[in-house]
């Protein structure tokens, strides 16, 4: 694979549920995305916004309704099992709460160990003494090799999962809040620790979270999700100093601030986002946007190349370009 082909091209991803009498969620909204090796792309929106749902089908734990999803040039949304199990070697996920996503009867050497006796890599030696190299990569003592999650603090915790989604040495790694659980003052450490694997391996990441900081710190490119659509994405500077979708500008105007004589320049997001069941018409954040008018009630705007790398889908863009 060329260092310049692109891990994951996700293009087109519509997924929609079922539920009582006849309604349907729309949970994810013909999304479109991709990550380069050694790329961080975040993910970033409020709750409810689709993020964790598009991770799924990346991951190939959920099926899109249409689109697809090229892993390596494979299409992981049409794959039968056999080769979506084989396929999984190449993407791995982190999961947001270390305590649920680990089990609690094994060690932590048995943890790391599993997927690779899942895909018989090596012999039992070999595995044992890649397991122990793991561990050592991501802060993990020897002697913690025979405890078991609850014998671990939730930092160590956290890093024992991303040992485990890194022993298969996959492309592609999905990280679905994965300090969120975790103490402010862990919190840098594992994403410093994540920075520093992505580059030493040259691992495509894709960065679900809503914490505006850490994403601005850990992050290349980011895309920012409103009720199942991308609503622009860019590089992650661009998008954080000069947003061209009023969604961002609410996010951004949102984040707490360590100083209170930092007196916002714009009012912070107002009001509860649209039920995903109904959808306004149109522009789905006009409901919420202090600068909608009468076209964004009537059609819906797609996202568009506003400047190099930038992409926006607000029939306003170029009035917010400074």
């Amino acid at each position: 694979m060329s260092e310049n082909t692109d891990v994951l091209i996700a293009e087109n991803l519509i997924r929609h549920f079922r539920v009582g009498r006849g309604q349907t969620v729309h949970a994810v909204n013909d999304v479109s995305l991709s990550v380069a090796p050694g790329e961080t792309v975040a993910l970033v929106g409020e709750s409810g916004c689709g993020k964790s749902t598009l991770g799924r089908m990346i991951m190939g734990l959920d099926r899109p309704d249409s689109g697809t999803v090229q892993l390596l040039g494979q299409d992981l949304a049409h794959m039968g099992r056999r080769d979506l199990h084989a396929a999984r070697r190449s993407v791995q996920m982190i999961f947001q709460d270390p305590s649920a996503s680990l089990d609690p009867r094994w060690t932590a050497e048995a943890i790391v160990r599993e997927p690779l006796d899942n895909f018989k890599v090596g012999t039992p030696s070999e595995r044992r003494e890649h397991v122990l190299q793991l561990l050592s990569k991501v802060g993990l003592r020897p002697d913690q090799a025979k405890r078991y999650p609850h014998e671990l603090s939730g930092g160590q915790r956290q890093r024992l999962g991303i040992a485990r989604a890194l022993a298969l040495r996959p492309h592609l790694v999905v990280a679905d809040e994965p300090v969120s659980a975790l103490d402010v003052s862990i919190r840098a450490q594992v994403i410093n620790l994540l920075c520093d694997l992505r580059d030493e391996m040259k691992l495509a990441l894709l960065f679900i979270s809503h914490d505006i900081g850490v994403v601005s710190h850990i992050s290349n490119r980011i895309a920012v999700m409103y009720l199942g659509r991308i609503v622009e994405t860019g590089e992650t500077a661009a998008v954080l100093n000069e947003p061209q979708h009023p969604y961002t500008v609410g996010l951004l105007e949102s984040v707490p601030r360590p100083r209170p004589a930092d007196r916002r320049q714009r009012a912070p997001l107002e009001g509860d986002p649209p039920s995903p069941i109904h959808l306004p018409s149109g522009c789905a954040f006009r409901t919420r946007c202090p600068m909608a008018v009468e076209v964004c009630a009537t059609s819906v705007p797609m996202l568009r190349e506003t400047a190099n790398g930038r992409f926006s889908a607000c029939h306003r863009a170029d009035d917010m370009k400074s």
